[in-house]
């Protein structure tokens, strides 16, 4: 039981103006309060958005498709671009990720293979 009196509690203050009751783990702070979380929360947070994701998966090539798709859909939406045109732009960007994809496993098989064959020998 002495041992719980002897716990630092943390120094900050609540949203509300209480004070935090969270232990103290980092220094006078609890792990939520403590200064350096609130960088780690917003650098975690810029990487884990879907843009973040996104962006680092989609291959070079593809990015500047992206943008032009992405303006499509607020040029429909404001109406200064036909929908027709829209779904076509759509539809040859989708082919054009098919054959990059195709491309993309014919290479790896092929690698694959490559080692298979250098193992067999």
């Amino acid at each position: 039981m002495d041992k719980d009196k002897n716990k630092k509690i943390c120094a900050a203050t609540k949203k509300n103006g209480e004070p935090c009751t969270a232990p103290a783990v980092r220094g006078d702070y609890c792990i939520a309060q403590c200064p350096e979380s609130a960088e780690w929360r917003r650098k975690g947070g810029e990487n884990s958005s879907t843009a973040a994701r996104l962006e680092k998966r989609m291959p070079l090539r593809l990015r500047p498709i992206f943008d032009q798709l992405e303006k499509a859909v607020a040029e429909v939406y404001s109406g200064e671009l036909d929908p027709r045109q829209a779904q076509a732009m759509s539809s040859l960007a989708r082919a054009m990720v098919t054959v990059m994809e195709a491309g993309t496993f014919e290479e790896r098989i092929q690698k694959l293979e490559e080692k298979l064959e250098a193992t067999k020998r």
